[in-house]
């Protein structure tokens, strides 16, 4: 299954509003932003600064992550959009802690918008 553009967050607007107006969590691995989309499916962006390492384990922490999201979408309650600050100290997880701890941001945040709305 091929990661593609409608699951996404692309527009520059968008991130604004993520980072503006989405509920966030501190995963000590990354910083999960969350937010309900409207849309008809869950979108992913994650971000790796210069920080987090060489082109390469940035772009190895970016894959990793959109494999748990292709993971964990199909459970979400919600379509919600996903901003993710990948951090310095992320090589040293397991990629099972990081979707656990994926999984466990995404609940939480996600009941929190559920319980919002009623």
């Amino acid at each position: 299954m091929r990661f593609g553009k409608d699951s996404r967050v692309r527009l520059a607007r968008d991130f604004e509003f993520l980072k503006k107006n989405s509920a966030k969590v501190d995963c000590s691995a990354f910083v999960f932003y969350l937010h309900p989309n409207g849309l008809e499916r869950p979108r992913l962006a994650v971000i790796t600064s210069r920080r987090v390492g060489t082109a390469v384990e940035r772009n190895l922490a970016r894959r990793r992550l959109r494999w748990i999201f292709r993971q964990v979408s199909p459970s979400l309650k919600m379509n919600v959009d996903i901003l993710i600050f990948v951090r310095r100290g992320y090589a040293k997880f397991e990629i099972g802690q990081l979707r656990l701890k994926f999984e466990r941001a995404a609940q939480l945040l996600i009941d929190k918008y559920a319980g919002q709305s009623q």
